[in-house]
């Protein structure tokens, strides 16, 4: 499957937010967060083979073990139920509750360091419910810019090279729900007036200017202070711009490649090809 909106949950607020609150006195796990410049891409994990909270890392879990609730998530009633509510639970494998501010997501593939694990035990689709996010909140596939709504359920193909910003203080929460891939009469989500596969509506993506050769000087002139000490800096500069402007298919990767070939430091340039391995190509457990 693409990624596409599937439908809307309708959340109750009160009871929701009275999660979100409890949630904050949780240990959350910071794993992941090397994908991200600007902060922590912090998660809780709510559903994981054997129940176990565990560390976040989902090479960690027990794949031998069913999947179940975890302690966190009999602190969250109102998410249980809703995971419950909404989830062919006979195949879901992982929920995370996600939480992110004020950083940027380099891009790059999910799912790489999961090829050892059987089908009926790795994670082969992904589906995502905004529980808070605002208009500073954009996810990326390719060259589209898109929104995801508070409330609305979304399957996001974590194969394709993605990458997400929130360019705001207030945080993004989600849900995020992996599935294995066995077959099921059932839905892997059941929502209310769930439309077919139709991709990314219209008024979910975001119109962008294309960008601008000026532009484009303005960033090579950062091959002047790219040094592997201000990679990620450089990083973050690069991939803002992306979500501002649209630079065509591939242009973070592409850009960043061009700014350390043109470096003075040597060593940029394989450590940003490594990069780009490491994040898109292959990746080990």
């Amino acid at each position: 499957m693409r990624t596409h909106y599937v439908g809307d949950t309708c959340l109750d607020d009160a009871r929701l937010a009275k999660d979100l609150a409890t949630s904050d006195s949780i240990a959350w796990s910071e794993a992941y967060s090397d994908y991200v410049f600007g902060g922590a891409w912090k998660s809780c994990m709510l559903w994981a083979r054997g129940g176990s909270a565990g560390d976040g890392v989902v090479t960690h879990y027990d794949h031998d073990r069913p999947a179940a609730f975890s302690e966190f998530a009999d602190q969250l009633p109102y998410l249980r139920e809703l995971i419950s509510t909404v989830a062919d639970l006979d195949r879901l494998n992982f929920v995370r509750l996600a939480k992110v501010q004020n950083s940027v997501i380099i891009p790059h593939r999910d799912l790489l360091e999961l090829g050892d694990l059987a089908d009926e035990t790795r994670n082969a689709h992904r589906m995502h419910i905004p529980l808070a996010t605002n208009e500073d909140c954009f996810f990326n596939e390719g060259d589209t810019v898109f929104r995801m709504r508070k409330g609305e359920v979304w399957f996001l193909d974590a194969s394709e090279i993605h990458s997400v910003a929130v360019l705001s203080s207030q945080e993004r929460v989600h849900l995020m729900f992996d599935f294995v891939d066995v077959p099921s009469a059932k839905p892997l989500i059941s929502v209310e007036g769930a439309s077919p596969d139709a991709g990314i509506p219209a008024d979910r993506t975001v119109k962008r200017p294309p960008l601008t050769e000026a532009d484009h000087a303005h960033l090579m002139r950062l091959a002047d202070v790219l040094t592997l000490e201000t990679v990620n800096e450089i990083f973050s500069i690069v991939i803002k711009k992306h979500f501002r402007c649209d630079g065509g298919e591939g242009f973070v990767w592409n850009t960043m490649i061009d700014i350390a070939r043109a470096a003075e430091d040597p060593a940029v340039l394989p450590h940003v090809k490594e990069l780009r391995r490491h994040y898109t190509l292959e990746r080990s457990a």
